[in-house]
């Protein structure tokens, strides 16, 4: 397995388990910098795919002050791995370059929940072993 179909991988594994304890168990999400926000709005996210142009309409995400970083940040690596995984990337990829940030900042994100010692990060991890995936 390389390196981007780790990150990969491990992005959908990794919004499977906080899914998972957030809507299933209730967990609170944890704090987090809202540098996490910032870093990723600085790259920019795709929206959806418009068959009339043939691409991707790019939106400005705004942060939403009635939301929590986490929130705001978890929302979009759901859209991330939408456009991944469900979207038309085979027939149209974002370039290397982009998809390396993305998948990149993904990682940031996983790791600072992860680390974070909240309900949250525990129940994930639970999850995560249960489904014997925890090496993600």
């Amino acid at each position: 397995m390389n390196q981007q179909e780790y990150k990969i991988i491990s992005l959908v594994l990794n919004e499977m388990a906080f899914e998972g304890a957030i809507e299933h168990f209730n967990e609170v999400p944890p704090d987090l910098s809202r540098k996490l926000f910032d870093d990723l709005k600085a790259i920019g996210i795709p929206g959806r795919y418009d068959g009339n142009i043939e691409d991707y309409r790019y939106v400005d995400i705004e942060f939403d002050n009635e939301k929590s970083v986490f929130e705001n940040c978890y929302r979009q690596l759901r859209t991330i791995r939408n456009n991944i995984i469900h979207a038309n990337k085979a027939y149209r990829p974002d370039p290397p370059e982009r998809l390396n940030d993305l998948l990149d900042w993904a990682q940031i994100f996983i790791q600072s929940v992860n680390q974070s010692n909240s309900a949250l990060a525990t129940r994930a991890k639970e999850i995560k072993a249960t489904l014997r995936i925890e090496t993600f």
